[in-house]
């Protein structure tokens, strides 16, 4: 406030004086001194003229911040059954070990699926997906049925049981495909690594898109990414044997099809029955690949 006459300029016209108030509180925050008066007719600011330049900025930005309609809160759709995408994934791994340890039929089971560099000269593309269900060994095994069931179901309750299954599974071996082309001919890829890291990068790209959608602040808007690169640093770095570049490359993967999702108009929780058709194409695809496999 001016305690001597000093010559002023009308900031405002007559405000009610609870937006006079407001627009007093931006003056102050900006360090701008102003003097307010008050008549029958309402409330006005002054300031001294070598300010006024800077305090009409600060109240139009104010005003433009004010006038930007409400964001409308994210919806996020809720689908029921997810647990069962992560029975049926567990499911399979386990069948697939154990059919695989006993050699059922007389087949090296192991052998058979394993993916390597040469899978397309050979004209054995099914290896991309038969790899994902075999395991080294228990420890193996039991690391990716933790850490598949952790990702894949935020991803069924987003998606759907059945469209997030048939889109870890085909984003998974896409991953596969294209990290076996960057490896030596002998080095050899198992496990469902690969899958659950697509997993979780469907899941935090999804959650990344959606929030673009509004106004929020972009660390807001990015949080589910961020979150999802440093659980990919914190679980997909660590091991001996960790193939770092499978893991990058199914997040990656996943992250596509996760801002994709975002951007379609998937079907909405209840429709079980696209839910049960994806989850059985899934079951088919992977069927057929292994009949392929130990043909």
């Amino acid at each position: 406030m001016f305690t001597v006459p000093v010559p002023l300029i009308a900031l405002t016209s007559e405000l009610p004086p609870s937006a006079c108030a407001d627009w007093a509180l931006v003056l102050d925050s900006a360090g701008i001194p102003y003097e307010r008066r008050t008549t029958a007719e309402g409330s006005s600011l002054w300031v001294l003229p070598a300010d006024h330049a800077r305090a009409a900025f600060e109240l139009q930005h104010y005003l433009r911040e004010n006038r930007r309609p409400p964001a409308a809160p994210v919806v996020w759709p809720i689908h029921p059954h997810a647990l069962y995408g992560v029975y049926g994934y567990a499911l399979v791994l386990i069948a697939i070990t154990i059919t695989a340890g006993v050699h059922l039929g007389g087949h090296n089971w192991h052998a058979a699926g394993v993916l390597d560099a040469g899978f397309l000269e050979r004209g054995e593309a099914w290896r991309v997906l038969t790899a994902l269900t075999l395991h080294a060994d228990l420890l193996h095994l039991l690391s990716n049925l933790a850490f598949g069931a952790l990702f894949g179901y935020p991803a069924a309750r987003l998606l759907g049981p059945g469209i997030a299954w048939l889109l870890i599974l085909l984003g998974g071996s896409i991953a596969y495909g294209a990290d076996a082309m960057l490896h030596p001919p002998n080095h050899q890829l198992l496990g469902a690594s690969t899958a659950v890291f697509t997993a979780l990068g469907l899941v935090a790209a999804y959650g990344w898109r959606r929030h673009m959608r509004n106004w929020s602040p972009w660390m807001r808007r990015t949080a589910p990414l961020i979150g999802g690169i440093a659980l990919l640093a914190f679980t997909g770095t660590g091991g001996e044997n960790t193939d770092l570049l499978a893991h990058l490359a199914g997040f990656v993967v996943g992250a596509g099809i996760g801002a994709i999702c975002a951007m379609l108009p998937l079907p909405p929780p209840g429709r079980t029955g696209i839910q049960w058709a994806a989850g059985l194409a899934a079951i088919v695809l992977l069927a057929s690949a292994w009949a392929l496999a130990l043909a």
